[in-house]
């Protein structure tokens, strides 16, 4: 790290010297600062080098400062205050509240500090390998395998964090408002999205009664605190997913809170919806990865074991990703213009391609995706039937714009 830098931002390194020292109960000095984020990235990454450390202590340690913009594409776009240290409480809250409560989830939570907007945690290795990389490589038998033996460890673990964290709404919540008591709460619909998705609707031809009393079973759905209400990670993508050596650890819970179980368990089904690195996953390998995720939910949550139960909950999780897909298409004016997101780094056997990163397939596989799923289950007719109408109306309006494809690894 470059010394001006250093020199800047002398007053939070001294405050992150003292608590990682209080929470050691030995002297910390740091002997080298490593910044590891790029410039303009929405957090600053350092690893801080600890000098003479001991069996007590780990050799480094990372300290995470939240920024004030994020990248969207190639546009800036600027938080609110309230916006900017939520993401920073929720981060806080979430790696905190995992370990404390055990179980390896995640990197391990030393201290934060809220005057400088930083946390402290466990430093995970000089490289951090994702799971974007097992995904992304050419399909041979080889790369397929390990493939698989990745999104294995990472619906288990997925379910494992979930039941772990069912029922433990209230200690959760206790870290987060001593955090940062204004802190915005995620994973449910808003009223005023709720009523944004009829408005488009209805612009685009389809209103009922029938269809928006659905809606509202799903807004009410993403309010509701069941037995599936647990910690969700609320953006479980492939490049937040630490993978080495069938190891996995989610990082980044900026918005991490209490929501539906499925809303993070239907990633692979709805093609990892918040994700820049999204594309489909083969059925057989969506069906098996369910079902390796709702055994772990079992073994703590008993309505997982109850199919009637199970599949609604299924459904109506994948019914609010498609709200919030609805929103997308309003939001980003689809239906007149594509848009390409931004991708982020991938490992250099990757075959990603990012100027294929668009909008338009994304909200085709969703809708299709959604639309297989209501069908066999049987929930939701009317909204189902509505999607199939604006499924066939977006195929006639974008007649350039295929399906996602798969994961390359996956690509015969």
């Amino acid at each position: 790290m470059p010394e001006d830098h250093t020199l800047h931002y002398r007053d939070m390194l001294n405050q992150a010297s003292d608590q990682l020292s209080a929470y050691f109960q030995t002297p910390i000095h740091f002997s080298r600062i490593i910044q590891l984020s790029e410039p303009g990235r929405r957090n600053l990454i350092l690893r801080l080098e600890i000098q003479a450390s001991n069996t007590s202590t780990p050799n480094s340690i990372i300290l995470k400062k939240t920024s004030i913009n994020k990248k969207d594409g190639v546009k800036e776009v600027g938080e609110s205050e309230q916006e900017q240290l939520s993401r920073f409480a929720h981060d806080w809250a979430g790696l905190e509240f995992l370990t404390q409560i055990g179980g390896n989830h995640a990197p391990k939570f030393y201290a934060g500090n809220l005057e400088h907007q930083f946390i402290l945690i466990e430093d995970l290795g000089v490289d951090h390998p994702s799971l974007v990389g097992p995904l992304t490589r050419a399909s041979t038998s080889e790369n397929l395998q390990q493939a698989e033996i990745a999104l294995e460890a990472y619906v288990k673990r997925l379910g494992k964090m979930h039941a772990d964290t069912a029922g433990k709404y209230a200690i959760f919540s206790a870290i987060l408002n001593r955090i940062y008591p204004n802190a915005l709460r995620y994973h449910f619909i808003p009223e005023v999205d709720f009523l944004d998705v009829l408005n488009l609707l209805k612009k685009l031809g389809y209103h009922s009664k029938e269809l928006a009393a659905e809606i509202n079973d799903v807004f009410i759905f993403s309010q509701s605190k069941n037995d599936f209400n647990v910690l969700l990670h609320g953006d479980i993508c492939p490049d937040n997913v630490y993978f080495r050596d069938n190891k996995i650890l989610f990082i980044d819970f900026e918005f991490g809170d209490f929501g539906n179980a499925l809303i993070d368990g239907t990633y692979l089904r709805m093609s990892m919806p918040s994700c820049w690195c999204a594309r489909n996953f083969p059925s057989s390998i969506i069906n098996k990865m369910e079902f390796l995720y709702r055994e772990e939910l079992k073994a703590k949550i008993i309505s997982a074991d109850n199919d009637a139960e199970y599949n609604k909950q299924l459904t109506y999780a994948c019914a609010y990703w498609i709200i919030r897909s609805l929103q997308t298409l309003d939001e980003l004016e689809l239906i007149e213009h594509e848009w390409i997101g931004s991708s982020g780094p991938v490992d250099s056997d990757s075959l990603w391609d990012p100027t294929q990163n668009a909008a338009r397939p994304r909200i085709l596989s969703k809708l299709d995706a959604f639309i297989t799923l209501a069908k066999t289950m049987d929930h939701l007719p009317c909204l189902t039937t509505t999607l199939v109408s604006l499924l066939s109306y977006l195929k006639k309006t974008w007649p350039e714009t295929k399906y996602l494809d798969l994961y390359p690894v996956f690509k015969k």
